[in-house]
This record gives structure tokens, sequence and C-alpha cells, in this order.
């Protein structure tokens, strides 16, 4: 069986984007999203995977709305023993949610605008843990 994460930085009200972009910089999270996933693939959705650009040492997968039982079978079979890692944004992380057996989450001490959120881990989940 495929092993299936989340990994997050999620804001004091579960935001995790602005236009695009995270709304905060934080250079020792990004050394440390780095850090786990290096080796995996990384499936994000579209817009993601282009804000985010090429992740050296890593499979990027965009995601495009495919079923994501195909996509986590795709990379099963094309990229045998890699941990998978769903890394944003909102619409990937709520598809793949069922798939995901773990999730790494960052809080960042951050209250300001957004206009993406994190999804429920579950249904009515509304807390976080810090993986750091």
């Amino acid at each position: 069986m495929i092993d299936v994460r989340l990994i997050a930085a999620v804001g004091r009200r579960g935001q995790i984007g602005l236009a695009g972009r995270l709304p905060w910089h934080e250079p020792e999270d990004l050394a440390w999203f780095k850090a786990q996933t290096l080796g995996g693939a990384v499936v994000m959705g579209f817009r993601t995977a282009h804000a985010v650009g090429a992740l050296p040492g890593r499979v990027v997968v965009p995601w495009l709305g495919d079923d994501p039982q195909a996509i986590i079978d795709r990379i099963a079979r094309e990229h045998p023993g890699r941990i998978v890692w769903i890394a944003g944004g909102a619409k990937t992380y709520a598809h793949f949610m069922s798939y995901v057996r773990r999730a790494v989450i960052t809080l960042v001490d951050y209250d300001g605008p957004a206009d993406v959120w994190m999804p429920p881990l579950w249904e009515g989940a509304q807390c976080w843990e810090d993986a750091r």
C-alpha cells in the first residue's frame, strides 16, 4: 500500500493562501517542507504547482481534477516506493483527504488576510497540531 501524506502550513484561522501564494514568508518552514518531501512525489493543484515551480529532488504531479485514486496508482506504478505528499491547494486537499494516512501540519503565527482556507481534515475538525 502506498504511503499518502498531507503536508500544509496553516495560519491561526486556517489560512493557506492569498493571491496565489502563501500569505507569509517563513524560510524555516520552507526548508522543513523541503526536508520532509525530498525524494517523494508531491501532488499539487495546477495553480499551486505553477506558483511553486520546480522542486528539485521530488516528482511534482500537478492535479487537474483527475480521479485521485488514478493519480495515486500512477505514482505507485511509475515511482514505486515514494511517499506521496498532498501539498495543496484547498481543493486538492479536499479531494485527496480520504487517501491520507498522516497529516503533517505546521502552525504559522499568522492572523492576516487570506483567500484560500484549509478544509477540515475530517468532518467537523477545526484544530491543528504543529508538526515541527
